[in-house]
């Protein structure tokens, strides 16, 4: 299905090409680079041309010129048009952009060029602050290709080889194949937004014009997404195009199961409902020892609500277990998978939500494995259809996406010692040692 929908797009090899090059350009480009999700864009268009059969030599020119393109046109604009730009307005409201690239700029000369090309923030800055600040056009040059030729592979390689791969695959293993690039593709979406939402940021600013308090960006875009996901999901699912993607879906990650038993097991065993029931209440507690208020308390709440929102779902939609499944109860959606999932990410927004931007980025990035392998481990041990797990991680979000925006108002009058994660993993370290065993009977065959 994801195959046939990516061939219906009305995109030649030539025209993915031509996209590669505009891309690659726009990303550079100062200012624009700032905005636009270029790593997410590239990824999609790099799988596209693999799956097209284009040459990934073709392809790494046409990001090697968007790149040198986009860096000369902003140095051009920084030599000769330094001042007005300097001016306008919107730069004026955001100083920083300037003033972080400078400074990077001041320290390492001519190599802020290479290493600048491969961090985000100031990559389409540099070469503009270079212009401003009289770098000789040759040297620039020199620094531009050869920035651009490392650059060009990393950033295009991964996707093209995916896409290559997506068409080599066996008619089994093509639909997870298929699921797992629009996955990372979806991920990559979301690093490049959340990365560009921080306070006092382009797209933060637009929000609030559009949108203002109490609705913070973040937060509130997740509420949509993972609503629109949930009933999405839901419709399709009831439908038999659901049918066909989970019997699709469930083969190959069923075979992955039964190959690797034990570490679905595991995998299982970390998102396992009484145990994120039960650290819920821990950091519950925690909270209050700690002077947070009520604070740790909602990721306590929240566990607890999506648990009696998952069985009320199950009993309203009555869809049985895969065949074969040594679970008895209804299907959809993944309980497993929903309680993992808010546990991980309330605890998440719990600890880091009165931190800077870059650490709660970098933080909820943490999560993002632990529930990938609780969602998985649910098919690859039979028991629930792939639907059901996405469907319970899109429910979890609804409730962290609602309790975000409730913390945007309340800041905490302490700051939960980061230390406190690692107290959970050696807890559910614990657990997962001293129940191995007995959960061993609840899935035959781990």
């Amino acid at each position: 299905m994801l195959e046939s929908l990516l061939q219906a797009l009305p995109l030649t090899p030539t025209s993915i090409v031509v996209l590669i090059a505009l891309i690659a350009m726009l990303e550079s480009l100062a200012f624009v680079g700032l905005l636009l999700p270029g790593v997410a864009l590239l990824f999609a268009l790099a799988v596209m041309a693999g799956s097209a059969g284009v040459s990934p030599w073709v392809c790494l020119l046409a990001a090697f010129t968007g790149a040198v393109c986009g860096d000369g046109i902003s140095f051009l604009l920084g030599r000769h048009s330094a001042t007005p730009i300097r001016r306008l307005d919107w730069l004026q409201r955001h100083p920083e952009w300037l003033q972080r690239g400078e400074a990077f700029f001041r320290r390492w000369g001519g190599l802020s060029i290479v290493t600048g090309r491969f961090v985000g923030p100031i990559r389409p800055v540099i070469p503009f602050v270079a212009g401003s600040c009289g770098m000789p056009g040759l040297a620039f040059t020199f620094f531009n290709l050869i920035s651009a030729l490392g650059w060009a592979p990393l950033y295009l390689l991964p996707g093209y080889f995916t896409g290559r791969g997506l068409t080599t695959a066996s008619p089994q293993l093509a639909p997870l194949f298929w699921s797992a690039a629009v996955l990372l593709f979806t991920l990559l979406l979301f690093q490049q937004f959340h990365h560009r939402l921080k306070p006092h940021g382009k797209l933060h600013t637009y929000w609030s014009r559009i949108l203002p308090a109490p609705w913070p960006p973040g937060p509130t875009l997740l509420l949509l997404c993972a609503l629109t996901a949930l009933i999405g999901i839901t419709l399709i699912n009831l439908d038999s195009a659901g049918d066909q993607i989970n019997s699709a879906l469930l083969i190959p990650l069923r075979s992955i199961g039964d190959a690797l038993p034990q570490t679905a097991l595991v995998m299982t065993l970390i998102g396992d409902i009484p145990l994120v029931a039960g650290l819920s209440l821990l950091c519950a507690l925690f909270g209050l020892v700690r002077g947070d208020g009520w604070r740790g308390c909602g990721v306590f709440a929240g566990v607890i609500g999506v648990i009696l929102l998952n069985h009320v779902l199950k009993q309203l939609f009555g869809l049985p277990r895969p065949e074969g499944s040594s679970l008895a109860n209804f299907s959809y959606p993944s309980g497993h998978a929903s309680a993992a999932a808010a546990f991980f990410t309330l605890t998440a927004v719990w600890l880091l939500h009165n931190r800077d931007h870059q650490t709660r980025h970098l933080g909820y990035l943490c999560t993002i494995p632990l529930i990938l392998a609780v969602a998985l481990s649910r098919p690859m041990l039979g028991v629930h259809w792939p639907m059901d797990v996405i469907a319970g991680v899109a429910e979890a979000l609804v409730i962290t996406a609602m309790y975000r925006i409730w913390l945007y108002h309340w800041p905490a009058p302490v700051r939960i010692p980061l230390s406190w994660a690692g107290i959970l993993c050696v807890i559910t370290g614990l657990y997962v040692v001293l129940t191995f065993d007995l959960a061993a009977g609840r899935y035959p065959g781990s």
